[in-house]
């Protein structure tokens, strides 16, 4: 399942708020750590394989955010 980005072709650049890249970051470091946790324990790969599309989509907008500042 993939999702789509919408660009909008008169978006302004606005500054995004720190506390919602560190939240991005923080986020994404948690989403990495339960993938390791969840290879090392056997887990169910289909459970991993969506994890890890979130953890992409997460540094995506962390990138996406990180750009606007």
């Amino acid at each position: 399942m993939a999702s789509a980005v919408l660009e909008f072709s008169n978006a302004h650049r606005v500054p995004i708020a720190p506390s919602v890249t560190d939240w991005l970051d923080s986020q994404a470091r948690v989403v990495d750590i339960w993938i390791d946790r969840l290879v090392a324990e056997g887990g169910d790969v289909s459970l991993i394989a969506v994890l890890d599309q979130h953890a992409a989509f997460l540094r995506e907008a962390l990138e996406r955010s990180t750009d606007r500042i």
